[in-house]
């Protein structure tokens, strides 16, 4: 029961070593004028729909800018790229 239970959890801890969430790329639109990313929705780009989830917490370094790339698995946020409006566009229709 313990062990369906941590599977189950979702953390950035326990995503990062979980050997069952696997990386993903995905898009999404960030607020300006922030560097720290809250409950952020992502984009799938397989299927260009929204995830059933949200990232928690995305750290960012660009003040100005609101179009991101996130390599990702689960909650856990390996890294973040900053695309402009039309790659994210292209990528989430």
């Amino acid at each position: 029961m313990a062990l369906l239970y941590l599977l189950t959890l979702h953390t950035s801890v326990f995503d990062r070593f979980n050997p069952f969430v696997s990386e993903t790329v995905s898009y999404a639109q960030v607020p300006t004028g922030t560097q720290k990313y809250k409950n952020i929705k992502i984009y799938n780009p397989k299927t260009s729909k929204l995830e059933s989830y949200r990232l928690h917490n995305v750290g960012g370094y660009d003040l100005s800018r609101e179009y991101i790339s996130i390599r990702h698995r689960g909650q856990y946020v390996k890294s973040i790229k900053y695309i402009s409006k039309k790659d994210f566009v292209n990528k989430v229709k």
